[in-house]
Order: structure tokens, then C-alpha cells, then sequence
């Protein structure tokens, strides 16, 4: 996943390189597609910019079903949401990128047709066409027939078509003293981020982008597309309120960008930890209590760890896991 970050960051920009690490990462684990993605970016007079691509609650246009009652036993297609993660990726290119998706989809492609030629399919579709793909009668028939009506699940065609991810502009200025630059819809209460993982790029022209997403390794197999879906939705249950369809599903997001008089200085994010969050937390309180960068990262100590630390000529990378 690095290399093919570093291998787009040669011909692109940092967001070009952030989207080839995911989509590497897409091609590599089956589980990571069909999941959530979150992304930041700043800098190089773009501004501050988050992207949600949280999984959202399935079962627009859809009557409500009459639930599952407590003790019944749920299927698991009742647990699969509305993927963002393609959506989010595209949007991202479209904002801020340089290149096409098709190009920063290179390694990833090059990656998976010998290995996984389904998945491969789905990715180039995507790459080619952008998020439409997804709803597509190759993509969209597979997923419905795994996670729909039929398997006893929510998620609808139109769920598939409506899947847009939330874009969100910071004014720096609203960021106060500390710079610091979360994702707007961070929860309150701790996301469990053992699933999570980061990729953080920065260029030559100052443009710094960091990325949150998950691999899954259970969920719903959708062999013909060489895809799983994760559990990540919410069954409807008799007698009980039902999560409107659309609603963002929980997924941490332990990483943030540090912007001071309009340069974006550090990158720094938390992956597989089930704390991650509050190892975060940890190292921005730390970050205006120490004397360096690096006894900042000390204060989440055990970890995995990713920052870069920029300047106004140089980007080091202080951390990776």
C-alpha cells in the first residue's frame, strides 16, 4: 500500500497518493471495499476539507420489515450497509486530486488482476466510471442478491444510487490556538479502532492529506465480485426505533491535520487499536505540552503510529506503522 502511494506521489499530488494506498489496500483485502473510508486534506491554499465516507444505513425507498424479534437469530445480510469508500475516493480526486481515478488506480489494478481477477473487475469499473459503477447491474445485482430483500437484508438498488459522501470545508480560523483539524462528525464516545488503518501523504507543493479505513476480515462473502461486505449496519428489530436509512454507521477516525497560517504542518493518525481514539487524544494534548514532535507520539506509547511533520521546504516522515 505505501509503495503504491509513493509510486502516485511521483506523478500526482498528496490526495492522488492518499486514494492509490486505499485503492491498493481495496485490491488486496476483500474486506476493505465495502467499508468506510474518511479522509482530510489541506493545504497549498486549498483550505481544510473532510470527506465521510462513513458505510450509511441501508433500506431507502424500501418499506420497513418487521424486524427480528430478540431472541431470534439475525442474518448476517441483515448487517450490511451502503458502501461509500468508492464514492468518497472519487470525490476526493474531483476536489483536490491531479490525476484521473483510473491512473491513481494503477498499482492496484497491476495488483489484483493476477490474484483476484473479480475484484480487479469491480475496482477498474470503478476507476473507469467512478462511483456509478457501483450501482450498476454487474455490481448492484451481487450486492442486492447478498444483502437484500431476498437474503433477508436492507440494502436496495436505490441505496446503491444514492451513495454520496458528505463533504465538509474548515475555516482555519475556527480551529483556535491548536490548529487542530478532526473530522467535524468525530463522535463523542469512542469508536473501537481495531480495524482501522491510516495512509498520509504530503508533496512538494504543500498539499498534506491523511485517511482512515478499515479491513474486515468477517462479513458477508459476495464471491462474483471477490468482495466482503462487513457488518456494519444495524438490523431492524420488532418493536424497537429502526435507524433511518442514510445514517452514517460508526467508524473510528484517529487522525488529524495541524494547520497554522494557512500551511498544514503535521499528519498524524492512530491504526489497529482498540483505543485508537484516545491515543490520539493523547498525543494532541500532548503536542503544545512538550518540547518536540516526538515525545508528543510518546505520550500514545504501544501505538501504531503514523505523522508526517512538514515544512515549508521538506516533508519527514516521523512515524509509520
Amino acid at each position: 500500500m505505501a509503495q503504491a502511494a509513493r509510486e502516485v506521489l511521483a506523478i500526482g499530488n498528496a490526495v492522488d497518493a492518499v486514494v492509490a494506498g486505499i485503492l491498493m489496500a481495496a485490491a488486496e483485502s476483500p474486506g476493505v471495499l465495502l467499508g468506510p473510508v474518511q479522509i482530510l486534506t489541506g493545504g497549498a491554499g486549498a483550505g481544510l476539507l473532510a470527506i465521510d465516507g462513513r458505510v450509511r444505513q441501508p433500506g431507502l425507498d424500501a418499506p420497513r420489515p418487521r424486524g427480528f424479534l430478540a431472541n431470534e437469530a439475525i442474518p448476517e445480510a441483515a448487517r450490511v450497509g451502503v458502501p461509500l469508500l468508492p464514492a468518497a475516493v472519487a470525490t476526493a480526486l474531483a476536489s483536490l486530486g491531479s490525476l484521473t481515478l483510473l491512473r491513481a488506480a494503477g498499482p492496484a489494478l497491476a495488483w489484483a488482476r493476477p490474484r483476484s481477477p473479480e475484484r480487479a473487475q469491480v475496482i477498474e469499473a470503478i476507476a473507469r466510471r467512478g462511483a456509478p459503477a457501483m450501482a450498476e447491474d454487474a455490481v448492484a445485482v451481487e450486492l442486492t442478491s447478498a444483502a437484500g430483500r431476498a437474503a433477508r437484508g436492507l440494502l436496495t438498488p436505490e441505496d446503491l444510487a444514492a451513495a454520496r459522501p458528505v463533504v465538509t470545508r474548515c475555516d482555519e480560523r475556527g480551529l483556535g490556538s491548536s490548529g487542530l483539524f478532526t473530522v467535524p462528525w468525530r463522535a463523542a464516545s469512542p469508536a473501537d479502532g481495531s480495524t482501522a488503518h491510516v495512509v498520509a501523504a504530503a508533496d512538494g507543493r504543500g498539499m498534506v492529506a491523511i485517511a482512515c479505513y478499515e479491513v474486515h476480515l468477517e462479513g458477508v462473502a459476495v464471491s462474483a465480485l471477490g468482495l466482503t461486505a462487513p457488518h456494519l449496519a444495524a438490523p431492524v428489530l420488532r418493536g424497537q426505533p429502526r435507524v433511518a436509512p442514510g445514517e452514517p454507521r460508526v467508524a473510528s477516525a484517529p487522525m488529524a491535520l495541524r494547520a497554522r497560517q494557512g500551511l498544514v504542518d503535521l499528519a498524524i493518525g492512530v491504526a489497529a487499536s482498540s483505543n485508537a481514539d484516545a491515543s490520539l487524544d493523547a498525543m494532541l494534548a500532548a503536542l503544545d505540552a512538550v518540547p518536540t514532535l516526538a515525545e508528543a507520539l510518546a505520550a500514545a506509547a504501544g501505538s501504531r503510529t503514523i505523522a508526517i511533520v512538514c515544512a515549508r521546504n521538506l516533508a519527514r516522515t516521523l512515524a509509520s506503522a
